[in-house]
């Protein structure tokens, strides 16, 4: 198993300032995929969803993803919808551990809703619907079982970013202590047959 580490999780579940901690006590790169996608496309997110559409998005991702698979010792913060491709995840899986960072809706919402805000304010574009709390809570159902195909989960409700990081790094310690690949022993046999698949085409 190669040394990296993709988080993933909802918007505001802390995957850019956990991850960058994490890398940080690691001595490890920390990469955002959004950054990377943003800075290749020479647009924001929001601007790509609105002028090419999703799925022009999700297969730029991808490709973003892929690329970031080529390299080790990096912690790497995904997208919240990255882990709905079944690709997606399975080259994550062949390229490092997949920790997923959980938070409820109305955690995200009150972090959201704060980030919003100020000289530093992120758009959110889930805080334009009519209900946004309610908007969370859809569309984290959608996402939640794919969410929960990861080697680890660390609940960030109540625990501090640095204290969620450490948290990170011991799960990264504990799933890479076994070198027959215990990281593996959640999934079917089709889902590491299609990582070895991914493999094979690189």
């Amino acid at each position: 198993m190669q040394p990296n580490i993709f988080l993933t999780g909802f918007s505001g579940a802390g995957k850019t300032t956990i991850g960058r901690e994490a890398a940080r006590i690691l001595g490890w790169r920390f990469v955002d995929l959004d950054e990377r996608i943003e800075a290749a496309a020479g647009k924001s997110i929001d601007a790509i969803f609105a002028e090419h559409g999703e799925p022009y998005f999700r297969a730029l991702e991808s490709r973003t993803l892929l690329a970031a698979c080529e390299s080790e010792r990096q912690v790497v913060s995904t997208g919240g919808g990255i882990a709905e491709s079944a690709d997606n995840r399975a080259a994550m899986m062949r390229h490092g551990i997949i920790v997923c960072l959980e938070a409820s809706p109305q955690t995200i919402y009150d972090r959201v809703l704060a980030q919003s805000v100020g000289d530093d304010a992120i758009v959110r574009p889930m805080l334009a619907a009519d209900d946004p709390l309610e908007r969370i809570h859809s569309l984290k159902s959608q996402r939640q079982l794919n969410y929960t195909l990861a080697h680890w989960t660390v609940h960030t409700d109540i625990i501090s970013p640095e204290q969620a990081a450490h948290e990170v790094v011991r799960a990264f310690d504990i799933l890479n202590d076994d070198e027959d690949g215990i990281c593996w022993k959640a999934y079917p046999d089709w889902m590491r047959q299609r990582a070895n698949d991914l493999q094979d085409q690189d």
